[in-house]
């Protein structure tokens, strides 16, 4: 196994590491020094010693103190996964994270992350081949810095190694819950091609694609040298709104009445085709909002307030989980034999990514009544900044209102009106990641004493290119210049603006592209690495060899988003950026030590100091146990204390300028949904459907938020405990089951926004035109005995405006508890002539999920294991059948029920009795929680002759379908699958 690499964040300055290697080799002198003789070793012996991901020593015992679960090519053939991140979905420990074709604007828009134990992509660990890899160019959320899983190259992935265990002393920061360390092949000859196609039966545009070719040339033993390159491509097309449209569970369109009789006209309506809109006004006196289709619609829809003109926009959109998404990703690696005891080595990888999201097209042109829309920008510091679309004059040359419409405001109207087509997918989103990792060193013995030192430098580029917003300049370029009607007061466009509306052609089209620009958001990363580390015996106990490993890491690290010059002064609306500079440079000393304290109990002992900038030098220990207390029967445990430095995203120079979605204002949630209740209840249709519409529009809101970094940040801490057994009692049985336990605390966090203690600043919309207009229909609807509506006496009303922004700052506050059991048993069987099978069955059981928001004693929101996203139980099943010519496998996830609340104090309101989550209606049946959701997948391998495969493989084999999930936007669970039965076939051949 390749060695184990850790990462500090930094270079040592040359004498400094020259130094550091210096004391390391003293220290092993002596051992070096010891007679030949009394070092005599089995050559078959030493080369059968290999490196474990979790240690620095090399053992001839794969099993250790701590668990270490291997994912094995032939088991992620059988799972039918084609990226690691569908590796991850199978794996019992990991937790649903970001999925690339679900991140858009997300501020990691576009990567994909590793979660283990739900503790977040930061507290996981990464590696490949040992050493770390740079982090993705954007971080989730504009915080959560992590490694872009889909950047790993998958065609030359030999095994995986999952570490289940803390291992800050090893590998240093980020290692708490575990570590996943990929595999690549160590050596390879020959020249092979492989393909894979999947198509799915419910979704005619599903589709992936992937090829891949490996070749290299060179024996190790017999001329030296080994080198080969492996190139994989990847593509997933997207899937367009139009086909999600009817494809989501039944509840959702119970929960959305207007959803298909609103979408679902198409006379008129489609884009590229003309619409004239419609014109709107508000009542002076009485507030009330008219609405009027404007000639020659042909798509008229009668509404409380009157007539309207309807479109489609969404139906080539691709924002709802369906990017199309391409790869390319080159591997080298090479080996050289120096002499008889040095190899030198050097490793290579770069990826491409390109994903792309239409957004659907065209965009709208609407008057603003409500809410401005608000967002915070870099160079405008504290200030709001807000935009509100003008009205148009009543000499403008497009007001065509009739005259009884055009009386309400002295002529003064607003308009909502399909902007033509522009053409070529123009809206939407677009990332690409350029990332790179190159390693060389050299590696090698001195009697028998092996030491290995190499250099890595790693570095990412991500650009999010957005057509989504409006420019302020370009949107007044073609609209504008603005002027104030002197009657009103309003803001009114150009009489004869540049735009002409109801024509297509392609100066308009420039026009919309200079008002809704597509604009980049870039980041880089880097991360250079020196490291060095001996590893041998240092002396023998009666019980056996003591062997020992010293090393050093030092590292540079910088990351770098500028932001985009517009959307820095406040140009672009509703945009949601960042600007970070940062650098810092970390160092690191590090030793273990692997003691056999009798012939049946061992001790492994690690130590690590890393030190950062800004906080005292971290000292991270663990100690590890493991005992053969029979030849079938192992104990092991282990304790360690974890830590997670802050990253440079939540402790550099800058700040997150974004939008905060889901944002809950309980005073408007209750004033809304009070007057939407009461329209929800009239018999006339109009007045239903301003309540369906209005019905929880004010209890989760898009709110402007700026989150700024803290330098007083200290690093968050742990302490991870293990204890197992494993048992093998015959030689076609192993089981193991393993205890885990991580507190951690002192956490990292964005502020609680829902607390108002945690906000610096926050600033409110005054109370709209549109919420006035609600009011008048509520009251108009009250006045209507045909309504058949009982009113109270006194009508709900607004008292206040909604939440327009808040600002804070991250904090070090709370802590978290988990602790669980994972199971893993394994059956082999000779079948004699009818070939081996393999069967295997791995589970993680939570025992609690405990978290506190703040530093107070207790546990506020109690033991979240069996509430939503945190089930007790996640399993699967595999096996394996070898015949012959044929491989056959059988693949099954199991993912546990769980409540709808997120947590006790959620499930106040979200619970069997209301039948409600997220304060949503429940499919019937389903009041009592998510249900238990499994999928099993079928595999079928066929060699017909020596250098080809041809394999077959049918996920979600029973096409199962997902239920209604109204915690997700996606209105389905993420480890749920929508595609139905999906059908896979590779080829292999080899030259």
């Amino acid at each position: 196994m390749l060695p184990a690499n850790r990462s500090a964040k930094r270079c040592l300055p040359a004498p400094l590491s020259l130094a550091v290697a210096s004391v390391l080799f003293a220290v092993a002198a002596p051992a070096f020094a010891q007679d030949s003789s009394e070092k005599e070793k089995d050559k078959a012996t030493e080369l059968a010693r290999i490196e474990v991901t979790g240690s620095n020593i090399r053992r001839t015992d794969v099993e250790t103190a701590s668990p270490v679960q291997v994912i094995s090519k032939q088991d992620i053939e059988n799972m039918g996964a084609r990226t690691l991140l569908q590796v991850l979905d199978n794996l019992p420990a990991a937790r649903p994270g970001q999925v690339d074709s679900k991140s858009l604007f997300t501020g990691s828009d576009g990567a994909s992350q590793a979660n283990l134990r739900g503790l977040g992509a930061q507290g996981t660990l990464v590696l490949l081949n040992g050493r770390r890899l740079s982090y993705y160019g954007a971080p989730a959320g504009f915080q959560t810095q992590f490694v872009n899983i889909d950047a790993i190259p998958a065609a030359v992935i030999e095994r995986m190694e999952v570490l289940t265990d803390g291992a800050s002393a090893v590998y240093g920061t980020d290692a708490v819950a575990g570590v996943i360390n990929v595999i690549t092949k160590s050596s390879y000859q020959g020249l092979e091609v492989s393909g894979t196609w999947d198509t799915a039966s419910r979704f005619d545009s599903f589709g992936e694609k992937q090829a891949s070719v490996t070749g290299g040339f060179g024996d190790m033993s017999e001329d030296g040298y080994n080198v080969y390159a492996s190139v994989n491509l990847y593509e997933r097309d997207g899937i367009p709104d139009r086909e999600w449209y009817d494809k989501n569970p039944a509840q959702f369109y119970v929960n959305n009445p207007d959803y298909i009789k609103n979408m679902r006209l198409d006379s008129g309506s489609a884009p590229g085709v003309f619409n004239p809109g419609y014109y709107y006004a508000i009542d002076p006196v009485t507030k009330a909002r008219v609405d009027e289709a404007a000639p020659g619609c042909n798509n008229v829809l009668q509404v409380a307030s009157g007539t309207r003109c309807v479109w489609q926009n969404w139906l080539n959109g691709q924002v709802n989980g369906g990017a199309d998404s391409k790869r390319m990703t080159a591997y080298v690696n090479g080996h050289f034999q120096v002499s008889d005891t040095t190899e030198a080595f050097a490793e290579l990888t770069y990826t491409d990514i390109d994903l792309r999201a239409n957004g659907g097209t065209p965009r709208a042109y609407g008057t603003t009544t409500g809410n401005p829309q608000s967002w915070f920008s870099r160079n405008t510091g504290n200030t709001v900044n807000q935009f509100l679309t003008p009205w148009l004059g009543p000499n403008n040359v497009y007001n065509h209102a009739s005259p009884e419409m055009k009386a309400v405001m002295g002529g003064v109207v607003g308009l909502s009106y399909l902007l033509q087509d522009v053409g070529g997918g123009h809206f939407g989103q677009r990332n690409t990641d350029k990332s790179y990792r190159a390693v060389t060193g050299l590696r090698g013995s001195v009697g028998d004493w092996n030491w290995e030192t190499a250099f890595a430098t790693a570095g990412s580029h991500s650009i999010t290119y957005q057509t989504t917003n409006v420019n302020l300049k370009g949107f007044e370029k073609a609209f504008g210049p603005y002027t104030t009607d002197p009657g009103t007061g309003r803001v009114i466009i150009s009489d004869n603006p540049a735009y002409k509306f109801g024509e297509i052609s392609e100066a308009n089209a420039a026009l919309i592209r200079e008002a809704f620009p597509t604009f980049d958001i870039q980041s880089w990363t880097r991360l250079h690495t020196l490291d060095g580390k001996v590893e041998g015996p240092l002396f023998n106990l009666p019980a056996g060899e003591v062997r020992a490993a010293f090393g050093f890491n030092a590292t540079r690290e910088t990351f770098y988003t500028p932001g985009n010059p517009d959307a820095a002064n406040g140009l672009i609306t509703q945009q949601g950026g960042s600007w970070f500079d940062g650098a810092r440079n970390t160092y690191a000393l590090f030793s273990e030590a692997v003691v056999p304290l009798t012939e049946k109990l061992e001790m492994d002992v690690a130590l690590r100091v890393d030190k950062y900038p800004n906080f005292s030098a971290n000292l991270a220990p663990k100690l590890g146990l493991k005992y053969q207390a029979l030849p079938q029967l192992m104990l092991r445990g282990t304790y360690s204390e974890g830590f997670r430095a802050p990253s440079l995203a939540e402790s550099g120079t800058g700040g997150v300028y974004a939008q905060i979605g889901g944002y809950r204002d309980e005073v408007r949630c209750a004033e809304t949904n009070a007057i939407a209740g009461l329209l929800r209840q009239s018999n006339r249709g109009v007045d239903k459907d301003l309540g369906n519409a209005l019905w929880n529009s004010d209890c989760s809101r898009n709110v402007a938020r700026m989150t700024q970094p803290n330098q007083d940040l200290k690093p968050e801490k742990a302490k991870i405990a293990t204890l197992g057994v494993v048992l093998e009692p015959t030689d076609w049985l192993s089981v193991s089951a393993d205890y885990w336990f991580v507190y951690r605390r002192n956490e990292i966090v964005a502020p609680d926004y829902s607390k108002p203690e945690e906000i610096s600043d926050m600033s409110r919309f005054p109370i709209t035109e549109s919420d006035l207009a609600n009011q008048a229909a509520l009251a108009a609807m009250c006045s209507d005995p045909a309504s058949g509506v009982t009113c109270p006496g006194t009508l709900p009303v607004y008292s206040t405006g909604n939440v327009a922004s808040v600002i804070g700052q991250y904090r070090n506050r709370g802590r978290t508890l988990i602790d669980g059991l994972d199971v893993d048993a394994r059956g082999r069987f000779d079948l004699g002539e009818w070939g081996r099978l393999n069967v295997g069955i791995a589970a993680t059981i939570a025992n609690r999920n405990m978290y506190n928001s703040d530093d107070a004693d207790g546990w506020y929101y109690g033991n979240l294991v069996g509430y939503y996203n945190n089930p007790k139980v996640r399993a699967t099943f595999n096996t394996n059948w070898t015949y012959g010519n044929w491989d056959t496998g059988f693949y099954v996830n199991y993912v546990g029920g769980t409540k709808w609340a997120y947590d006790r104090i959620d499930a106040a309101d979200n619970n069997a009795q209301t039948c409600t989550g997220s304060f949503l209606n429940l499919a019937p049946g389903h009041c009592g929680g998510a249900p238990a959701w499994w999928t099993a997948n079928l595999s079928v391998n066929w060699r017909p002759m020596e250098n080809l495969s041809v394999g077959v493989t049918v996920k979600n084999l029973f096409n199962r379908l997902p239920f209604y999930d109204p915690n997700d936007w996606m209105n389905f669970a993420g480890y749920a699958n929508n595609f139905g039965r999906i059908y896979s076939v590779t080829a292999t051949y080899k030259f």
